[in-house]
């Protein structure tokens, strides 16, 4: 079954015989793990949103390239019959410069939305484990403390009982 946040809010526990865990603990601690996870969510959707944007950078970028590929073919049938061949050199030159600036730009900015978006994809990424990581410590932390109040309880139990026993015997 997936664990899902309204999964989370109607879980219902049935009520245990001696032993069992305290209600108010157990429903504080899902309680935990709802807001937990509703952070997560939040955060998921916020790079979800990043991702498209900068997927719309990216198309962008290689849009505005393909672009001024398009225009440096095109500039040179314009130029040629009207330029002397010097123009014509000049403005194939300009157009080189332009067209080699503006790959080299798409370039650079599409390998910096990349990076960013690797980095904060990490950062995320260890955060999840480290957050995974602490309430895996907790719940085995809980688990402890529970099984040590079980023996407790049972050592009470167990005094009682004699106690129980001496007095029957005295009586």
């Amino acid at each position: 079954m997936a664990l899902t946040l309204d999964t989370i809010v109607s879980k219902e526990f049935s009520n245990a015989a001696a032993g069992g865990y305290d209600r108010n603990e157990v429903d504080d601690f899902l309680d935990e793990i709802l807001e937990e996870m509703e952070n997560r969510e939040k955060e998921t959707d916020a790079l979800k949103k990043q991702v498209a944007d900068l997927k719309s950078e990216l198309a962008k970028a290689q849009n505005d390239l393909a672009e001024a590929q398009s225009a440096k073919k095109e500039v040179a049938p314009s130029y040629v019959d009207s330029h002397s061949p010097e123009s014509f050199e000049l403005v194939m030159n300009k157009a080189r410069s332009v067209y080699d600036d503006i790959v080299n730009e798409a370039k650079a900015k599409a390998q910096g939305i990349i990076s960013d978006a690797n980095e904060e994809a990490a950062n995320l990424r260890t955060s999840a484990q480290k957050q995974i990581t602490d309430l895996s410590d907790r719940l085995t932390s809980l688990r402890r403390q529970a099984s040590d109040y079980y023996e407790q309880l049972s050592k009470v139990i167990e005094k009682q009982n004699e106690s129980m026993s001496d007095l029957k015997r005295l009586l």
